[in-house]
């Protein structure tokens, strides 16, 4: 069985590393995804802010790439069976969903938390996206 583990820098992506190797043991393969996403940046400059430059989004990506390397680096440390990494850029949910197509994925396992709706609202859900477009099964853990 393959199962595809995303996660990010929280306790929740932990939390559903230690939940997908309880549910599907020594046995399966594992593999660890996290994505860096490029958010918007504004620079501060006259008036509300002025748009960004090539060394700013390079510096941001460079950034994000970097946190998750480190998400998945240490993600893979609590599977005792040792697990495949791999860090992607672009859009976090639908580089999961791409992700598990390509490399014919039985399950994803991600995990959750409580956010308010203006969280939501102003940075929607990964998780729910995954939920929506996913080509395989998906354990959301809580």
């Amino acid at each position: 069985m393959k199962v595809l583990i995303a996660v990010d820098d929280t306790t929740e992506s932990l939390q559903a590393v230690d939940t997908a190797y309880a549910f599907f043991g020594p046995g399966a393969d594992y593999n660890i995804l996290s994505v860096g996403d490029r958010t918007p940046v504004f620079v501060g400059g006259y008036g509300a802010g002025a748009m960004p430059t090539a060394a700013d989004l390079n510096a941001q990506l460079e950034a994000a790439m970097a946190e998750a390397e480190h998400a998945t680096h240490e993600a893979a440390e609590r599977v005792p069976v040792g697990a495949d990494t791999e860090v992607e850029t672009g859009r976090p949910g639908a580089a999961v969903c791409e992700y598990a197509d390509e490399h014919e994925a039985d399950v994803i396992v991600i995990g959750t938390h409580d956010r308010s709706f203006w969280d939501r609202l102003f940075d929607p859900s990964v998780g729910r996206y995954v939920i929506d477009h996913a080509p395989c099964p998906v354990l959301v853990v809580r």
